[in-house]
């Protein structure tokens, strides 16, 4: 069985009925890969700037929460084009 990339373990974990189709673009689309590292960085960010006591925190949680919409669409954008 293939090692999977935390980064698409995480996007196979948010998109579940997608689960094939995300391996197989993982697999061989550098770009997808890329999109999968860059929502498991924005969900790292938010969590920490949930639990930040920061007077920034509210924004920057805004902020992120924002982006990982964004790139869920993208991801989802990118399974739908596969």
């Amino acid at each position: 069985m293939p090692v999977i990339h935390s980064s698409v373990f995480l996007v196979m974990k948010k998109f579940p009925e997608h689960k094939t189709a995300i391996q197989r673009l993982a697999k061989r689309e550098e770009k997808f890969l890329t999109l999968c590292d860059d929502y498991r960085i924005c969900k790292e960010a938010l969590v920490y700037w949930k639990s930040s006591e920061s007077d920034q925190a509210p924004l920057r949680e805004s902020e992120y929460q924002s982006l990982l919409a964004e790139l869920e669409t993208e991801i989802l954008r990118s399974l739908n084009e596969d």
